[in-house]
């Protein structure tokens, strides 16, 4: 069975070690100082919790105590490490409470680390099987995001094309100028009824 304290402790450490060694993450981790940081996994009881104390993270066990919270599912975090986390946060596969300027010093700090989170797994689940969760991981990523586009474009051609609730950018496009061309127009007579009225 995996041990998930020694899982945590064992990122923890690694990440302490990445910002012990990186200047600019020291002087982010100084203005973190005391901040606590809570990960909450959703559809779950799980958090889990670290606080910012001498350039280091270490656990906290207090979870209703939080400067900052985010909170997603597996695949969320899962994609938030590979891609933008500006898209998660869009999408709202992610989405976070608190304080806003707190969660974006811990993004910059997490931006300049990226721990090797398969490296780090090899140690507990062995290489072979860290490297098949990773795999996995990552081609579910990509099903989800093949998944979404596919079910975006096809609501977008049923909502367009059979139902004709939304205009195409075609006839978006059309529209506007005919609003443009009107509102000139009425510009236009209001000046000739003003210079009428003088």
């Amino acid at each position: 069975m995996i041990d998930k304290l020694k899982i945590s402790k064992s990122i923890l450490i690694k990440i302490n070690s990445q910002i012990a060694t990186r200047t600019s993450a020291k002087k982010i981790s100084d203005q973190l100082e005391g901040k606590i940081l809570s990960i909450h996994i959703k559809n779950t009881s799980r958090f889990f919790n670290v606080i910012m104390n001498s350039n280091e993270l270490n656990p906290h066990t207090i979870t209703e105590n939080y400067d900052v919270q985010i909170s997603g599912s597996l695949i969320s975090f899962a994609k938030l490490l590979r891609n933008n986390s500006s898209d998660a946060l869009r999408d709202g596969t992610i989405s976070i409470n608190g304080d806003v300027a707190v969660a974006q010093k811990f993004q910059k700090l997490f931006a300049m680390i990226n721990p090797d989170i398969e490296e780090e797994l090899s140690h507990f689940v062995g290489d072979i099987m860290a490297n098949n969760i990773v795999t996995v991981s990552k081609k579910t990523g990509d099903w989800l995001n093949n998944t979404t586009d596919i079910l975006q474009e096809n609501i977008k051609e049923y909502l367009q094309e059979e139902i004709k609730l939304m205009p195409s950018k075609y006839e978006f496009n059309i529209f506007s100028k005919e609003v443009s061309k009107i509102r000139d127009d009425i510009e236009r007579l209001e000046k000739k009824i003003n210079e009428f009225q003088r």
